[in-house]
């Protein structure tokens, strides 16, 4: 994700008439919920929310992070992409890996895979999730110059989306959700210009989700009815805003997940207003793939991203599991009742 934030001369792009398509889950603050659809109503059946278990996702992180930074074109990268699809499979995703070369802001050419798992392929009612996995090769904020330009470990940045995004997987082994799931890995996101490269181009960050939105497979029948994209939602006392460019493609869905949020209590986590301007890979995956898709981001209007960010600090030690099990636990209730069981 961009500090550089973008210009609301978008905002005559295709958003204004997205639609929601999630019905609302009501008032119930139980584990169990009553099964809803707009088509079929069924009020006899019932849903069952499994419990999100955050030292689960904790241990996903950690596994990421005993790698290494997981930085495009080094040894470390591939064997942490082969390991995460392998927990996708292992969880009954059906999986693949979706691999293309990108040119970096200095002409490096660079090896990206984006890992791809579905669960329940064939079901046409679907919701995709998106993190990033790869890790920043820079770590431009730091304060001491002398370690501006070694890798960042990642463990907020990247690798707790893709921690919560894996546990997930795991409870739809164990409790079906009724609808389609996909899961996304993306990489290359993390990988634009420094401050110091001078650099004057443009779409150079979110590579990985520039080359899926292009050529993902999903056809009119089973396209995604929305997307929820997760970045650096494991730090410490987080903000989670909805960002301009999340509220332009996917507000409906975006106020929905916030309002669920609240239901259980998290107000001062998920906080009302505008979060600001910020280019991620929900950019791409709203103005290419056309998927309504909202960002969950620690991202503060007027302070910014969390200290650790791009430095030598987001790591392990600035992982909180209550952050994990906050996002992780409306996450899960908002796939499990937000979009019936047709």
């Amino acid at each position: 994700m961009r500090q550089r934030l973008l210009s609301i001369a978008f905002a005559t792009l295709l958003c204004a008439n997205l639609s929601g398509c999630f019905s609302q889950s009501g008032n119930e603050k139980s584990d169990i919920e009553k099964k809803t659809s707009t088509e079929q109503p069924d009020t006899s059946k019932y849903k069952i929310v499994p419990y999100f278990d955050p030292d689960s996702a904790y241990q996903f992180i950690a596994m990421q992070c005993a790698y290494g930074p997981r930085v495009p074109n080094l040894k470390q990268h591939d064997e942490c992409g082969n390991a995460l699809q392998k927990a996708l499979e292992k969880y009954g995703l059906t999986t693949e890996k979706q691999e293309f070369k990108a040119k970096a802001f200095d002409g490096t050419t660079l090896n990206g895979t984006n890992i791809i798992g579905r669960f329940h392929a064939e079901r046409t009612n679907r919701i995709v999730l998106f993190s990033h996995w790869d890790s920043r090769p820079f770590s431009d904020k730091e304060k001491d110059e002398a370690n501006r330009k070694k890798p960042v470990m990642g463990a907020n940045d990247g690798a707790s989306g893709v921690g919560v995004l894996l546990e997930l997987a795991r409870q739809t082994q164990r409790v079906d959700p009724g609808i389609g799931v996909d899961i996304v890995f993306l990489d290359l996101e993390d990988y634009g210009a420094p401050e110091w490269a001078n650099f004057d181009g443009n779409d150079d960050w979110c590579l990985g989700s520039q080359y899926w939105s292009l050529h993902h497979n999903y056809t009119s029948e089973n396209r995604p009815r929305m997307g929820i994209l997760l970045d650096m939602v494991g730090g410490e006392n987080p903000t989670f805003m909805i960002d301009v460019v999340s509220s332009m493609f996917a507000n409906s869905r975006a106020e929905r997940f916030w309002k669920n949020a609240h239901e259980f209590g998290y107000r001062s986590t998920f906080v009302s207003g505008t979060g600001g301007e910020i280019l991620d890979d929900h950019y791409y995956v709203n103005n290419i793939a056309q998927i309504p898709t909202f960002d969950i981001i620690d991202y503060r209007p007027g302070q910014g991203f969390p200290e650790s960010w791009h430095t030598q600090h987001d790591d392990m030690a600035h992982i909180s599991k209550k952050t994990l099990g906050i996002v992780g636990k409306v996450l899960t209730r908002f796939v499990y009742t937000s979009c019936g069981n047709n």
